[in-house]
């Protein structure tokens, strides 16, 4: 199997839901099943990470145009009220 079509392969195995597969005849592998459930785990905490970042940046620029002159708060503050 070529590295692309392996690559598209594991990618989609990982965006699937996870399923240990817990059968008699696999018991005897736990070692390959917790390697894979590790490695279900580690890109979801990836997929999150980017997502999470993506969200951060997006609330920043959001932040970031709502912020009022300073000269703006200035006014508000000496009004009275």
């Amino acid at each position: 199997m070529d590295r692309e079509a392996t690559r598209e392969s594991v990618r989609a195995t990982m965006e699937s839901d996870f399923l240990p597969e817990p059968s008699p005849d696999t018991l005897s592998q736990v070692d390959r099943r917790m390697a894979h459930a590790a490695e279900y785990v580690a890109y979801r905490l990836g997929q999150i990470d980017n997502k999470l970042g993506r969200l951060v940046a997006l609330l920043e620029a959001l932040v970031g145009e709502g912020k009022p002159s300073p000269a703006a708060r200035d006014n508000r503050s000496s009004t009275p009220g």
